[in-house]
């Protein structure tokens, strides 16, 4: 929405009362969603009077996908958000954490919950079900002086960390201190490095980085005995659900599916039969 809004400007607040950034809460949407599923049941009455089995089937399983998916308006909505390996979130009293491969879930400092998961592929972790997809990369960044690891601040007065995610700001920009060395680093677009002094802004060193693969690092020596070391960590889009909600979306998705295919299959088996007449007919005479 952040996003939406400093694309759009003073276009953002009519658009929002028109239902663009929810159309699935709109009277349109859910008007034709109605409509699409009157339609699938009209077709299997149609094609059982008509002894089409399959056909009946696959529209009846069209019919009840609809009518399952339009009791997710009340189930309590998704939560989304995104994080990179090493980072944390709070979710309704539980805290999520995300590890190279995989999520794990806390209560109370117990660990309730671990599950493996694979990008695009959903999962079941405690009390949710959920999906990963691949967001985009960031920026890990790590910082050495002449005694050695140097703190790092994602800004003046936050804590101090020995490695920090270099995450952008809807404009496209991140920003790290390094207060040890006088030190402010700016990132933008993810690849155009530039190193301020604090306090004058003189530009101490400046580069574009090329893309980098995930978990690649490249390290640059600066004077003064100062190494600052980037790696490449991927940022995931996690989409929690409610169990009950996670199911009722997988049932149907999954009755879609099936009715899909078993609508194609006999659309194939039609085609095939017709074939074969063609066939015959023009080998008869």
């Amino acid at each position: 929405m952040a996003r939406a809004r400093l694309r759009f400007g003073p276009l953002f607040d009519p658009l929002d009362r028109l239902g663009l950034w929810s159309l699935s809460a709109t009277p349109g949407w859910r008007l034709l969603w109605a409509a699409l599923g009157w339609s699938f049941l009209v077709h299997a009455i149609e094609a059982g009077r008509a002894r089409r089995t399959m056909a009946a089937l696959s529209f009846a399983l069209l019919f009840s996908a609809v009518l399952a998916g339009s009791l997710g308006r009340y189930l309590p909505p998704p939560r989304s958000f995104v994080l990179a390996p090493g980072e944390g979130r709070s979710v309704e009293g539980f805290w999520l954490a995300l590890e190279e491969n995989s999520l794990s879930i806390w209560r109370q400092g117990d660990l309730i919950g671990r599950t493996v998961f694979r990008a695009n592929l959903p999962f079941l972790l405690g009390p949710y079900g959920g999906i990963a997809r691949r967001s985009h990369s960031v920026l890990e960044l790590e910082a050495r002086g002449p005694s050695g690891p140097l703190s790092l601040q994602a800004a003046l007065d936050a804590p101090p960390a020995s490695q920090l995610l270099l995450h952008p700001s809807p404009e496209g920009e991140a920003f790290a201190a390094i207060p040890e060395a006088h030190w402010i680093l700016r990132v933008k677009d993810g690849r155009f490095v530039t190193l301020f002094e604090e306090g004058t802004g003189t530009v101490i060193w400046q580069e574009e980085l090329t893309r980098m693969a995930d978990g690649q690092t490249v390290e640059r020596a600066l004077l003064g005995g100062y190494v600052l070391r980037f790696t490449a960590r991927p940022v995931y889009r996690l989409t929690l659900f409610a169990l009950p909600a996670f199911f009722q979306r997988a049932l149907s998705l999954g009755m879609a599916l099936i009715g899909i295919s078993l609508m194609g299959g006999t659309q194939l088996r039609k085609t095939g039969c017709w074939m074969r007449r063609a066939w015959r007919a023009g080998d008869g005479p």
